[in-house]
């Protein structure tokens, strides 16, 4: 689950992801996602919950309002939803994302 190269603001962050479990119809999948330190835009094309499990992250919404997401923190990224990421501290995160078609593993 690499970062889209020309997402990339700042660093060089390496990002590694892994589906874990689908549903019967693959349109609800959860996961684990790490990614090390750096700068990038992340475009949600689909709806995901996450878990934050390490780490510390800057996530800014394109109005400015930045949240900090450390270990223990939850967040909703609804469909469609542009941010930016600033991954102070690799990251890892436990995910569920539900998408409008069927995801190929």
């Amino acid at each position: 689950m690499p970062i889209e190269p020309s997402w990339i603001r700042q660093g060089d962050p390496q990002a590694r992801g892994v589906i874990v479990m689908q549903s019967a119809d693959r349109k609800t999948s959860s996961g684990f996602w790490s990614c090390t330190s750096g700068e990038f835009i992340w475009q949600f094309a689909w709806d995901e919950f996450i878990y934050l499990l390490e780490g510390e992250v800057a996530v800014t919404e394109p109005d400015g309002k930045t949240y900090i997401l450390k270990a223990g923190n939850i967040a909703h990224f609804p469909l469609g939803m542009q941010t930016t990421w600033h991954v102070i501290q690799p990251v890892k995160k436990f995910f569920v994302i539900r998408t409008t078609e069927a995801l190929s593993l």
